[in-house]
Formats: C-alpha cells, sequence, structure tokens
C-alpha cells in the first residue's frame, strides 16, 4: 500500500539581500533565534559551533544547526526545516518574520513556502495507477509517441484565493526514482510582496496551506 512522508518545509524571498550579514552572533543577538530551544540549544555547549557556516563575504552565506539550514545570496533568502512531522510546528517561519523585523528595509519582490514529501510504492501498479492521474495511457500525448515505458512528470500552476497579493499554488510531481518506487511532490505556496503587513498575514496562513497539502496527498492515496 503507497504511503507518503514529510521531507521538508522551506520558506524562500526573493529581492535584495545582503549575505554578509548572516551569522550566528547577528541572529542570537537581535532574538531572531532562541539558543534555549532546540536545534540551537546545542550552541549552548562550550566550544559548541554551527554545523556548517561558509559564507563569501557580498556573494553567499550558508549556516546549518541540526536540521534548521540558512542560505542567503544576493537576490534570496531561504530557511529549511529538514525534521517536520507536523508542517505548523516548524520555527522558520518566525525564524523568517523575526529577521525581516531586524531588516525592514529589504526589499523583496516574491515570497514562497515549500511544502515537500515523498509518495512511496508498494508495487509498479501503484506507480502507474498514481502517473494515470495526470499522464493516462490513453492520453493524446501518449498515442502520439506510441512508446511503452512513459515516465512522466508534471507542474501545475493555479491561483489559491483572490487576495490582494494574487497568491497562487504551483504543484510539481517529479520524475519517479530508477526503481520507480517513489515519487518527490512538492507544493509550493507563493505570493507577491506587497508589504510587512500583508506579508504577515500571509505567513499566519501557512497552518492552513499545510493542511491543504495534506489534504492533496491524502487524495493521491486513495485513488491509486
Amino acid at each position: 500500500m503507497a504511503n507518503q512522508s514529510k521531507n521538508f518545509i522551506s520558506f524562500v524571498a526573493l529581492g535584495g539581500l545582503n549575505p554578509q550579514i548572516l551569522n550566528i552572533d547577528f541572529l542570537k543577538v537581535n532574538s531572531i533565534i532562541s539558543i534555549n530551544d532546540p536545534p540551537f540549544d546545542k550552541l549552548l555547549k562550550q566550544g559548541a559551533a554551527p554545523d556548517t557556516f561558509i559564507s563569501v563575504p557580498g556573494l553567499v552565506a550558508n549556516l546549518v544547526v541540526a536540521n534548521i539550514e540558512i542560505f542567503v545570496d544576493q537576490q534570496r533568502l531561504q530557511i529549511r526545516d529538514t525534521k517536520v512531522s507536523e508542517w505548523s510546528e516548524t520555527k522558520i517561519l518566525d525564524i523568517a518574520s523575526k529577521y525581516f523585523q531586524v531588516l525592514p528595509y529589504t526589499p523583496l519582490k516574491l515570497v514562497g513556502v515549500n511544502f515537500n514529501s515523498t509518495i512511496m510504492f508498494d508495487t509498479s501498479k501503484e506507480a502507474q495507477d498514481f502517473q494515470e492521474l495526470f499522464f493516462p495511457r490513453n492520453s493524446p500525448l501518449a498515442q502520439i509517441i506510441s512508446k511503452q515505458g512513459i515516465n512522466a512528470s508534471s507542474m501545475l500552476r493555479y491561483p489559491y484565493s483572490d487576495s490582494g497579493n494574487h497568491s497562487r499554488i504551483q504543484l510539481t510531481i517529479e520524475q519517479p526514482d530508477t526503481e520507480n518506487k517513489r515519487r518527490v511532490v512538492n507544493i509550493n505556496y507563493e505570493f507577491d510582496f506587497t508589504g510587512w503587513e500583508s506579508f504577515k498575514n500571509e505567513l499566519k496562513r501557512v497552518p492552513e496551506i499545510g493542511k491543504y497539502c495534506d489534504h492533496i496527498l491524502e487524495q493521491f492515496l486513495k485513488v491509486i
């Protein structure tokens, strides 16, 4: 029987960023992270350091502490949590919100949250049944190709709501792995940046979007 598991959730903001700012001291001094709470509490130990810290002045910075990764270059900030059981439990949205409270003049254009999961199949038939959802064997395109063993991916874009930020969903189903036993499904919720008040309101909707993502995956499994 097919089942699904969560891989990661990530926050992404596009605009004009300053990667030179990012380091642990900056995050601690400005209370963007709390070293009393996991995973950052590990930094309280004597001599403790991030699992990864790379900084190329003016170009890129990458900081990893356990399951939380923060990456900044001149056009993008990404904060990713690779250990998530419920989407709403992640700390990355709180980190993102506090990050921009400290840097309110950052010129942003676009903001997105990615919900990344894997669907695992027990049999090749389950894998084929899943693909039939978006690429039926009797589709006109399949008939034109007229070949067996077609592996298809899919990307759908559609509005999520009628909000002034034109929020939308991009649903991506990636190519199967070599054994055709799993598919990575990414649901990206994105909105145009129009101001910090609407930014905060959109981030408050993420638990709702997380439930929507879970519903989509549950429906996928029901039809396999």
